[in-house]
């Protein structure tokens, strides 16, 4: 039996590995980092800090809450020793950074608001941030129990279709 066979479950076939179901998890983990992030970087102007010093902070704090979320949600870690996976995960999130940055920056230039262009700029810094954890950070796959999961889920939606379909 080949690994891709041994990583599907009796459910509904679903690979650990399928990026359309660890992007969908991904999306969550995004979400709520992204939500923490702003959060912060809001705070941050309102107390009357300078948008570049909200933003970085904002970031640092999102980057840690998508590490602890990307592990338990999108992606199985381990691939690399911890000291390893972080300074790759930092790279990374560095990336997205200057990427969102240098967004919110033009964005600004053309006369959005500050929260506005970040808003903007969010989901072009999402899928860097998915493709280079995804190739770079951790392993490819799901973790089991949100794989295993899924897996069900989909099962069911399925035969509720099915159902559905012959009534």
């Amino acid at each position: 039996m080949s690994a891709p066979e041994r990583e599907r479950s009796a459910g509904a076939g679903l690979a650990r590995a399928d990026m359309r179901a660890q992007f969908a998890w991904y999306i969550v983990v995004g979400g709520l980092s992204f939500l923490t992030d702003l959060t912060v970087f809001v705070g941050l102007l309102w107390l009357g800090m300078p948008v570049l010093g909200a933003l970085v902070i904002g970031f640092l704090i999102g980057t840690l809450t998508n590490y602890v979320l990307s592990r338990v949600l999108a992606f199985t870690g381990g691939r690399f020793h911890l000291s390893g996976e972080i300074l790759r995960l930092f790279t990374v999130a560095l990336v997205g950074l200057a990427l969102t940055a240098l967004l919110v920056g033009l964005l600004m230039g053309a006369g959005m608001s500050a929260v506005a262009a970040k808003i903007v700029a969010t989901p072009i810094a999402l899928i860097w941030n998915y493709a280079a954890r995804r190739l770079f950070v951790f392993h490819p796959q799901m973790p089991i129990a949100i794989w295993r999961m899924t897996d069900r889920t989909l099962a069911r939606m399925k035969r509720s279709d099915r159902d559905r379909t012959t009534r």
